[in-house]
Order: C-alpha cells, then sequence, then structure tokens
C-alpha cells in the first residue's frame, strides 16, 4: 500500500477523505461498524465559532457540516457553577451524528476499508494487524488515546479523564442549549454535560478524574447522582430513562511536541490533539487528518517532506491547544474544592466565560495568575 490509515475515527476518516484516489490506500478498524458505539458528545462548533477558534486555519470549509450529519443546532451554552449560578454563553454547535459522519466520510473516500480488524504495533516500518502485517510507505497512527502505535514506539504516556456518558429519551430541556456542568459531586476534576440532539434525546454524561475525587467514589455512582439527584441537572432528566451508555477516556495533556516519526504521521487522540480544558476532540481531528492528507498526497507528488506535517498542524491547532490546556492546569489548582471553585469564578463574567470556551485567556486571569499563590490563600 502507498498509505495505511490505523484507525478510522475523525481523524483517520478525514485522512481517507483528504487522500487521492490515485493512491493505494487501506483504513483499518477494529469496530465491526465505523464509529459506533459513539465515545463522546457529538458535538462541532459552527465555522463562525471555529474562525475563532482556530484563527490560523487556512481553510475553514472543513465545517461545512452537512445537513445529514446534523441531528441538532444549538444557540448558547450555560454554565452552571456548583451554587446554580449560570453563565450564558452565545455560542453555536452543530450536534451530529458522528457515527454517521464518519461512516459516510469514509465510504465516500473511495478507498479500501479493513473492518473488525485489530491494530497490534510496528514491526520496523511495517503495520502489524491480527490479521498479519501491512507493507505501506506511509502510515498515519489516528488510533485513539490508548494508541497501540505510540506505545510501539515507547511515546510518553499521556493523561487521560475517563468518561462515561448515557443516550437518553424523555430530556426536557431546552434544545437551543448546550449544558455544562462542574462540581466535584458529578464531576472531579472536570465537568459533565447534557447535549439535546433533537427530539427530547440527549447525550449526558460526565468526565471523573479519580484524583480529584472523594475516596470510594466512582464515575458510575457520580454519573448516578448527576442523572437522579443533582438539583440543576435532575429537573431536566426526571421523565428520561436511558438508551444506551458507553465509557471513554478523554486525553487532556499537552499536544505532543511532534507527530512525525519515520514514515508514521499522528493524528487527533493519538497525539493529545484536543481541547483540553472542555475536552473538545472532534474539530482538532478534523483539521489534523485534512492536514495529514495534504501533506501525504505531495510527499507522493514529490513536492513535500512527511515533516512537513509537524509544522502544518501547529500552525492550526498548536496555540490554541496550549491556552486549553494553561485553562485546565488553572481550572486544576481549585478542583479538589467547589467553594474554592466557585469563588474564584464569580469574579469571571458572561464575556470571559465566552472567551474560555472559545481558547482564549481573559486579561483579567493574566493579571491573577502570577499572584496566584497569593490568591489561593484566600480563595
Amino acid at each position: 500500500m502507498d498509505v495505511a490509515v490505523a484507525g478510522v475515527g475523525i481523524a483517520g476518516a478525514f485522512v481517507l477523505r483528504g487522500l487521492k484516489g490515485s493512491l493505494e490506500v487501506l483504513g483499518i478498524d477494529k469496530r465491526e461498524k465505523l464509529g459506533y458505539p459513539v465515545e463522546c458528545g457529538e458535538i462541532i462548533p459552527t465555522k463562525k465559532e471555529m474562525k475563532v477558534l482556530l484563527p490560523n486555519l487556512e481553510d475553514y470549509s472543513l465545517f461545512n457540516i452537512p445537513k445529514r450529519f446534523e441531528s441538532n443546532r444549538t444557540k448558547e451554552v450555560h454554565f452552571i457553577l456548583p451554587n446554580g449560578r449560570t453563565y450564558e454563553i452565545d455560542f453555536e454547535f452543530h450536534v451530529v451524528e458522528r457515527d454517521k459522519m464518519i461512516q459516510t466520510i469514509a465510504e465516500e473516500s473511495g478507498h479500501e476499508l479493513m473492518l473488525k480488524t485489530r491494530i497490534k504495533g510496528l514491526r520496523g516500518d511495517k503495520l502489524i494487524t491480527e490479521r498479519g502485517e501491512i507493507d505501506a510507505e506511509v502510515i498515519v497512527a489516528s488510533d485513539g488515546p490508548n494508541s497501540r502505535l505510540a506505545k510501539a514506539l515507547n511515546l510518553p504516556k499521556r493523561e487521560f479523564s475517563p468518561a462515561k456518558q448515557y443516550v437518553m429519551r424523555g430530556v426536557e430541556c431546552d434544545e437551543d442549549v448546550v449544558y455544562m456542568y462542574i462540581g466535584r459531586e458529578i464531576s472531579p476534576g472536570a465537568y459533565a454535560w447534557i447535549i439535546p440532539k433533537g427530539d427530547g434525546v440527549a447525550n449526558v454524561g460526565i468526565g471523573f478524574r479519580p484524583e480529584y475525587s472523594n475516596k470510594g467514589d466512582t464515575i458510575v455512582r457520580a454519573l448516578d447522582r448527576f442523572v437522579r439527584e443533582y438539583p440543576y441537572s435532575s429537573q431536566f432528566l426526571k421523565k428520561a430513562e436511558v438508551v444506551s451508555g458507553i465509557g471513554a477516556v478523554v486525553p487532556v495533556d499537552l499536544p505532543v511536541e511532534r507527530a512525525v516519526y519515520g514514515n508514521v504521521l499522528f493524528a487527533g487522540d493519538s497525539a493529545s490533539m484536543v481541547i483540553s480544558h472542555v475536552g473538545g476532540g472532534i474539530p482538532p481531528s478534523m483539521v489534523a487528518g485534512d492536514a495529514a492528507a495534504k501533506v501525504i498526497n505531495g510527499y507522493f507528488d514529490g513536492n513535500a517532506e512527511l515533516e512537513e506535517y509537524d509544522r502544518l498542524w501547529k500552525r492550526y491547532l498548536y496555540q490554541p491547544l496550549m491556552n486549553a490546556y494553561y485553562l485546565k492546569r488553572l481550572w486544576d489548582r481549585f478542583s479538589d474544592s467547589d467553594e474554592r471553585i466557585t469563588r474564584i469564578l464569580s469574579l469571571a463574567s458572561d464575556a470571559d466565560m465566552g472567551k474560555i470556551l472559545r481558547c482564549r485567556i481573559p486579561a483579567k486571569i493574566r493579571l491573577i495568575s502570577p499572584l496566584l499563590p497569593i490568591v489561593e490563600k484566600f480563595i
């Protein structure tokens, strides 16, 4: 093969989408049905929002999300503190059918797919699967946060946050709003969400970092509290029933400094290309997959080296992802106490929270940061 795409999630699907039809390409995935089960909240900011989030991106047409993939479009984000204070932020999301999106994009690429096949690692420059060895000139490692190819290359382990989500029906919330909650009782060290998919169906889930939780607490117990007991979320879920559930891990670490290793290019979650303070993985994976495809096309045309991919994805993604990690680390300093995080966030306005959601660091945070050791004594 010219190119083997190891893992066909969002990043892998966008690699397949961008690679030329003249190339011999094989997409490999462990699933029988691409994109299923869904392991995320299924939200993508609209193109208008992406122009703010990723100001150095050259082509925003990636974010012209076709209606056929969209189950809902929301207009606001409501960010709810542990004491119930709510920030209302104008922010538009596509709520997508992620599995359908991945399947369709991968199939319409015209490239060959090998499903129900697990990636095992590397042997020299060759990709090893449970079906045997694949000799490809270029390998794209888009095999998720627990990347077998990262392990094969002895790359440093990344920090993850466990997450658990229900799809629920009978949800009675404003379907124009994405709800985001913080609180140690429901989502220690992370946040919880209600994301309406339309017609009373919603993705309802939590992140859960055990190091910030109460002793003996578990992600299952915390999600059930969020659904059944927590006053600011359970009010929408009184008549709701669980349709399905899924657990996953979300990278919440710095992006990799380097994503090209010989003939292997890392894209998406495998490279910790995630908006870590909110766990947003779909947009960076779309951008990284498309960038990898552009470079690989140039490589086979003889006018680009694979190392160009590191320059390209960093131009598009690096600073926003670094800002997100800065905000996440700042958040971590107060996540051991709902009272402390409520007090520190009470200093923020709706406009500040809008900037934070868009991976911008508000001026007051930049001013306060050098004084944090002092501020923490009084918060």
